[in-house]
């Protein structure tokens, strides 16, 4: 049988998940765990993908990169630009609370605390990204007329 860490009452009021009709209490270990596979995952198929676009954009014609660029440039990749932004920097400072709790701390009871540091240094540093990313406006290039998609 399977030796709960937490207390046998705990373990029967949480059995695991893979147990049928088992509900799983969120513990924010787990939590930071989950958050911190699913930004890593995310930011390697967002580097993949932008390697491929911009490969593909530049090695056919140098017009198809333009284009991109400006296709980049409309509003609707801003949410786009938000959230990768929001990836980028919780999946760093995590790294560093979990580079933290490896190696420099003895114990590990202080792991719920920084854990919401992290979150709360996340927060307050992607609200001041954010701000210029919004209020930063889609560039024109000086002559729109020459770009393929411009106006003729």
């Amino acid at each position: 049988m399977y030796q709960p860490d937490r207390g046998v009452n705990s373990a029967l009021k949480n059995p695991l998940p893979s147990q049928i009709g088992g509900t799983y209490r969120w513990f924010t270990g787990s939590l930071a765990y989950v958050l911190h596979r699913v930004t890593g995952l995310g930011l390697v198929f967002f580097i993949f993908f932008h390697i491929l676009s911009v490969t593909k954009a530049t090695s056919a014609d140098p017009s198809h990169y333009d284009l991109m660029i400006r296709r980049m440039q409309e509003p609707d990749f801003k949410l786009g630009e938000i959230a990768l932004y929001a990836a980028l920097l919780y999946h760093g400072i995590n790294g560093m609370r979990i580079l933290l709790i490896d190696f420099v701390m003895v114990s590990t009871h202080r792991n719920k605390q920084l854990f919401w540091a992290c979150v709360v240094i996340t927060v307050i540093l992607l609200i001041a990204g954010t701000i210029p990313l919004l209020l930063h406006m889609n560039v024109q290039p000086f002559f729109a007329e020459t770009l393929p998609g411009g106006s003729n």
